[in-house]
Order: C-alpha cells, then sequence, then structure tokens
C-alpha cells in the first residue's frame, strides 16, 4: 500500500528526537502517526513493530556510546595519533580538523604549531600522518553565549564527544591504514585533498564557485568574499547536494548508454559512483539524503523495490538515520530533506510556483536557526535557480577545463563571467528590507510547517493562508511588543560588552569586546572574520533586535572596542558615545572614525542622560580615554539599578562617591573584569550591591578577577558571578519580577531576587 514507508519513516523520525534530544513536541506527531500506522497499514503492523525495536534499539545504542565517551577521564595526555591533509584547516598558527585517537574515536583536533616546517608540511601535502603530541584530552566546550552556534549539540550528532588541544607535536611518519575500507577511504580523501590544492591556482571566482560546488570544500573567508549569499537565502546552491548527484547519476547514464554497457551493469555502476561520491566529499549530511534518494531510484529501476516516489523518499530517510542518526539535528539536514519533501508534492508545477512554495516551507526552519529572513530572498531563489542551471554551472565548466588544458583567455572570460554573478549577489545584499524576527517560539515554528504543508495539500488554502501570514505576523511582533527588558553581560573573553534592552525600542550597548592580536611569525595564516563581533550580532537577531540606539565606548583599550569595525558592518547604530577627550587619540582615529556609518557620535561626561534609564557618572574632565578615563554609568534595570565603570581606578570610584545623590545599587560590574585596581572596599560598602558581575576570559593570564577582589566582596556579603565560568550572565525582569540565568550552568546558585 502507498505511504507506508513515508508514515514510517517520520515516525521513526520522531522517536529519534525524543530518544537523542528529549524533544517532548514530537510526542502528539508520534501519537498521530502511530494511529495511521495501526489504522491504515493495519496489515504490516508485526513489520511496524520490528522496524520499531531496531531503530529504537539502535539509537538508543548510540546515545549510550556516546554518554560512555563522554564519561571517560580528561586532561593532559601523551598520545599517538592520525589525521588527514584533508580534514585540516588553517589559520594564524592553528591547525584545526579532526584526529583518531589510538581507541579509534574520533576527535576534533586543535593544534598550536609553532614550527613552520611542520606547519608548512601539512599544508602542503595532501596525505595522512601518525603523530605524537602532547595536550590536552577534553570534552567540547559548550556555547557560551545565547543565540550562537552550539558545539555540543552540533558534533554530538555527528557522533564527536571530546577535543585534544595539542600544545606540542611531531610528525612520526606518512599513514598507510592497513584494512581495505580505511585504505580506499585514504586514497580517496587524498585524491580530495588534491583537487583543492589545485582548485586553490584559479582565479578567485572560478576557485569559489567551483570548490563549494564540485568538491564540497568551502573556504574559511568564502561567505566574507562572497557577500548576500546567506541573507539571500542561497546557501542551499552552494553546499554539494542534489544537483551534483543528479548530475552523475544522468551523465553517467548517458555516457553507459554511449560506450554501450547494459542497463542493469550501468545502475551497479551508478551506485558505486554515487558512494564514492559521498566518501568523496567527507560525508556531507545534505548529501547522505540525496546520495539514497538516487540508490533507491536505481533499485527501483533495477526491479529490486516497486516503491511510489514518496515511498523512496521515506527509505532514503530510514536510510539517513542509519548511516547519520543525528542528521535531522542540523540545519543542513532539516533542509534536505524538507526540500525534497516539498518536492514530492509539487511536481508538474511550474518552476516559479516551486521556488516560491519550497522558499516558505523552509521558512520556520531558516526562522528558528538563523533569526531574519529578507522578502527579496524569493526573487533572488527565482532568478539564482535558472541562472545557476544554465548559465553558473556550464560557465564553470568550461573555465575549470580550460584552466586545466592551459587556454589562459577563455578561462579569464569565464572567471569574469562569475565575478560578474557574485558582483549582483553582493548588490542585493544591500537592499533594504530585511525583516529580524528573533528565535521564534519552537511551538509557533512546528504550527507554522504542518500549517504550511496542510495548505498545500488541504482544501481551505485561503483560510489556512490566512491564518499563517497572522502567525509570522505573532512571530515577528513578540519580541517587540514584550513587556520588561534585559541586561546581558556577554562572553567576549578577556574582554567587556554589556547589552541592555531597557524598552521595547531602546537598546544600548556598553562596549563591544576585542582581541588583543598577539605579535605572530610571518608564515602565519591571516584570518579575517572577527568571530566574538559576529556572536554579539547574532544574540542581538536572535532577540529580535535589528537596531542599536546607543553604543558606549567607555575607553580606548582593544579588549573593550576591538570588535568595533567588524560590528559596526553588521548592525546599524544610531548614537556613539564615548569619554570627553577620546575623539582626539589615535585609538579613536584609527578604530572608531572610520567605521561610524552614519551614527551620531559624541564625547560625555557626568551628569549627561545618554536615555529615560541611564545617567552618565563619569568622566568629570577630559582625558585621554585611558582607563583613568573609563566612561560610568547608572542604569535603571526594572526594580533594581545597575553600575558599570569600564576600567575605572579606584581613585575614580571615590571620586564618584562624592555625589550625594547615587544612593544603593544593587547589580554592580566590577571595573577592569575583577582586577584590583578597581572595586576598591569603601566604593562597594556605599553602593552596597548584593550581585558583583565579572567579566574576563577562560584561564586568563592576569588571573581575574583578583582575589583583593573576591575578598571585598565577600566582606559585602556579595554574590560573584563570572562569564569565565558561566559564559553569558542574563538578569531579566518584567513589571517587579525578575530572574538571572547563565549559558553555563554555574556551581553557584543564581539569585532569583537578590
Amino acid at each position: 500500500m502507498p505511504g507506508y514507508w513515508l508514515v514510517l519513516s517520520l515516525y521513526i523520525a520522531g522517536l529519534n528526537t525524543v530518544i537523542r534530544y528529549q524533544f517532548w513536541w514530537s510526542v502528539p506527531l508520534l501519537l498521530w502517526l502511530s494511529s495511521l500506522l495501526v489504522i491504515r497499514f493495519r496489515c504490516r503492523v508485526v513489520l511496524t513493530i520490528l522496524i520499531t525495536i531496531g531503530y529504537v534499539s539502535f539509537f538508543i545504542a548510540q546515545d549510550a556510546k556516546l554518554t560512555a565517551l563522554a564519561q571517560r577521564p580528561t586532561g593532559k595526555v601523551e598520545s599517538t595519533f592520525r589525521i588527514h591533509a584533508d580534514e585540516l584547516q588553517f589559520s594564524g598558527t592553528t591547525i584545526t580538523g579532526f584526529a583518531v585517537m589510538p581507541n579509534r574515536e574520533r576527535v576534533r583536533l586543535t593544534w598550536f604549531c609553532r614550527e613552520e616546517a611542520t606547519f608548512r608540511q601539512l599544508q602542503t601535502t595532501h596525505v595522512g600522518y601518525l603523530v605524537t603530541g602532547i595536550g590536552n584530552y577534553e570534552g567540547i566546550q559548550p556555547r557560551r553565549n545565547a543565540y550562537n552556534f552550539d558545539p555540543i549539540g552540533y558534533w554530538r550528532s555527528r557522533g564527536i564527544i571530546h577535543q585534544f588541544v595539542v600544545k606540542q607535536a611531531t610528525i612520526k611518519r606518512v599513514d598507510t591504514p592497513t584494512g581495505a575500507g580505511p585504505f580506499i577511504n585514504s586514497r580517496i580523501r587524498t585524491g580530495h585533498s588534491r583537487l583543492v590544492a589545485w582548485f586553490e591556482t584559479l582565479p578567485p571566482g572560478l576557485r569559489d564557485y567551483g570548490e563549494t560546488l564540485f568538491l564540497g570544500y568551502t573556504r574559511r573567508d568564502f561567505y566574507d568574499d562572497n557577500v548576500g549569499i546567506q541573507k539571500m537565502g542561497l546557501v542551499h546552491l552552494f553546499s554539494i547536494s542534489g544537483f551534483q548527484v543528479a548530475g552523475v547519476y544522468v551523465l553517467w547514464r548517458k555516457f553507459g548508454r554511449w560506450i554501450g554497457i547494459t542497463r542493469e551493469r550501468s545502475l551497479l555502476i551508478v551506485q558505486v559512483l554515487l558512494v564514492v561520491l559521498l566518501l568523496f566529499a567527507g560525508g556531507v549530511q545534505s548529501l547522505v539524503r540525496a546520495v539514497l534518494l538516487a540508490v533507491t531510484q536505481a533499485w527501483r529501476e533495477l526491479g529490486w523495490l516497486r516503491l511510489s516516489a514518496v515511498d523512496a523518499w521515506g527509505i532514503a530517510l530510514l536510510g539517513g538515520l542509519l548511516l547519520e542518526p543525528g542528521v535531522l539535528h542540523n540545519l543542513g539536514g532539516q533542509l534536505s530533506y524538507l526540500l525534497t519533501f516539498g518536492l514530492l508534492w509539487i511536481t508538474g508545477k511550474p518552476g516559479w510556483w516551486q521556488c516560491i512554495f519550497l522558499s516558505v516551507l523552509i521558512l520556520p526552519v531558516l526562522l528558528w536557526h538563523t533569526y531574519a529572513w529578507h522578502p527579496i530572498s524569493i526573487l533572488a531563489n527565482l532568478i539564482a535557480m535558472p541562472v545557476f542551471t544554465w548559465l553558473v554551472i556550464p560557465v564553470l565548466v568550461v573555465g575549470i577545463g580550460t584552466a586545466w588544458w592551459g587556454l589562459t583567455p577563455i578561462m579569464s572570460c569565464c572567471n569574469a563571467l562569475i565575478n560578474g554573478i557574485q558582483f549582483g549577489i553582493a548588490q542585493m545584499d544591500r537592499v533594504p528590507g530585511e525583516l529580524v524576527f528573533g528565535q521564534p517560539p519552537l511551538l509557533l515554528s512546528g504550527v507554522a510547517l504542518v500549517g504550511t504543508v496542510s495548505w498545500l495539500l488541504g482544501r481551505r488554502r485561503r483560510t489556512i493562508g490566512l491564518l499563517l501570514i497572522v502567525m509570522y505576523g505573532v512571530m515577528f511582533l513578540l519580541p517587540r511588543l514584550a513587556t520588561g527588558g534585559f541586561v546581558a553581560f556577554a562572553d567576549v573573553g578577556q574582554g567587556d560588552a554589556t547589552i541592555a534592552r531597557l524598552a521595547p525600542r531602546q537598546v544600548m550597548l556598553v562596549d563591544v569586546g576585542g582581541k588583543m592580536n598577539l605579535p605572530q611569525p610571518p608564515w602565519a595564516t591571516p584570518q579575517k572574520r572577527d568571530f566574538q563581533a559576529q556572536q554579539l550580532v547574532q544574540f542581538l537577531r536572535g532577540k529580535g533586535i535589528a537596531r542599536v540606539q546607543q553604543l558606549v565606548l567607555t575607553h580606548k583599550d582593544i579588549d573593550h572596542i576591538g570588535n568595533l569595525p567588524y560590528f559596526l558592518q553588521q548592525m546599524p547604530v544610531d548614537n556613539i558615545y564615548v569619554p570627553l577627550g577620546m575623539m582626539q587619540t589615535e585609538a579613536y582615529q584609527e578604530l572608531v572614525a572610520p567605521h561610524c556609518r552614519g551614527a551620531s557620535v559624541q564625547e560625555v561626561q557626568a551628569g549627561m542622560r545618554l536615555n529615560r534609564w541611564t545617567l552618565v557618572k563619569h568622566p568629570f574632565k577630559s582625558g585621554a580615554g585611558e582607563n583613568e578615563d573609563s566612561v560610568a554609568v547608572l542604569v535603571e534595570t526594572g526594580p533594581k539599578r545597575l553600575m558599570l565603570t569600564g576600567d575605572l581606578d579606584q581613585a575614580g570610584e571615590r571620586n564618584l562617591l562624592d555625589d550625594p545623590m547615587l544612593g544603593r545599587v544593587p547589580i554592580l560590574k566590577f571595573g577592569h573584569h575583577g582586577s584590583k585596581t578597581s572595586t576598591a572596599s569603601g566604593f562597594v560598602q556605599r553602593l552596597q550591591p548584593s550581585v558583583g558581575v565579572v567579566s574576563a576570559g577562560v584561564k586568563n593570564r592576569f588571573g581575574h578577577p583578583n582575589q583583593e577582589t573576591l575578598v571585598t566582596a565577600r566582606q559585602n556579603n556579595m554574590q560573584v558571578f563570572s562569564t569565565a565560568e558561566s559564559g553569558m550572565l542574563q538578569y531579566c525582569w518584567s513589571g517587579k519580577r525578575d530572574r538571572w540565568q547563565a549559558e553555563i550552568t554555574s556551581p553557584i546558585q543564581l539569585p532569583g531576587r537578590p
């Protein structure tokens, strides 16, 4: 009976989300699917039970295996591990990638390599190596700021629990696997690495598009150098997935007929080619589904399976859950299966209609992961799909082919055409109108997804369509109509960045963090992306914030303003405030003035009010933007007051005590990251804070917070929380009710009402 494998695969996928990720919202869906299996496919109840038992046992076993791995002892070790050059990336003097430990556990690798010869050897060769190194074998580090990439969840879905941080290592010899499977896989990886190296010699346009579309390799700077791809929703076009698989399938079938290979033998060979393609691309999640569907199609043509298209999709999903049980945990896997699921029901529709429907179908998933949507992305996809099919792909094939044969003039023309496509996408990125939704409630996202499918399959399309429009309107308005506010002490390492939403349309940011760039050897590989600023922007967008009204730069130190250039590229700011006298400094002219992008810049001093809730308490006189000139602000945060002092020293704190209107301040952000040069005992006694917050880096070389500062806090009955221990700290309020929350579970109980 058609539809059985489709319903069964959705049921197994629901069980997967409950068992592996405790996603309890799947339970109602599971009950509905189980009733369908019992009522509509009663003759296959025994088969359903057997398959269910098999998959549940498999999921539980996989989860138990990962849990057992997580319980292994960690710490400093000396070990010999295997690596392959094809799985390594290079930035500065750091090598990242994957390694296989002696117990065959696959781990994330971070290697701080100081030897140029070793660095160059790994960067320029294409084989596997046995390496002996000393470092820390530890768990994957957790996410430190809300709404950012979740390393533990992502790598656990890929079966990886630990990382090996190597401090010192020596290459022993080239690794030659002994087993047939590992040997073949190593050879494929070596071939892939050699091709990537050759593609790196091509002109930038052919290089970037060719690597991503044909090799499944995305350069570290790809999205920085190709602006607009993410915002326009064109990422799926640059992921090795269905179109490469379809291309291999169709081209081989035509070639096989041309050289006279029998139909049956051709279909067997194409399956081998698809498996090689999967291995060649490194097991990309979005490719798993496409390969399985193509193999299923080959089986259908061979007569081994008699299935409808929807059941073939179900078989592919069941196979994907066996090969990679965590495939549905990540955006790539979710989009891959969802897009092909949508295509099952719109075959025969015009191309423009399919494009619009698929854009709407994946919208709830995109909003959950990316928090924003640009209406022009529908137009971009309508244009991009035929352009890629009939222009980009043929131009790439010709350009790469002529590069191989040394026909430079033709190659240059092809590269110029690709550059034109890149320029057009970059111009679309500048079109205003992006809608920042924030991360919608999970229940609303699920209902919107089910509603879109119901709209396609149901009869009352007008009613369902109106309900969907209302639902997206609610998603967009929720963060803007929310009462109360929050203060988030972001984890930017050894730096400062505090975000305060004081009202729905009143967002203030105090400092943006920054990282001191230590001297690097001349052979180090440069790094372009500013990850700290990117994390701040992601948090703001996750909260539904598309604009910052006030940005206070407390003083000129890099750890407070170093991330400003990249931050201002990504987030509009209305007003920037600096301490009195700082606009005459060299740091301001280099790090602030060239990047303001139309924002109003103003120097501030004590007594100025930045908004209804924020009063400047320091500086009193003009300075050079040094620590002693830091801007200090008193902020009315819901039912409590908060004092932020930048890196103000104890002498400056004592000057604040001359203000008879200062009063009690329940929340104090310790100055200078908890250094003993700030947070004087008399200052704390006057403010009488009950909570102190320290913004400091994990295991920072300064030893912040200083023990003297912690003693002062204990003597004044304060609870102290540090971003080094707890990651981002948030203080939230609604009316007179307030609460604290930490991104990483803290050993100290956070107070509900300090």
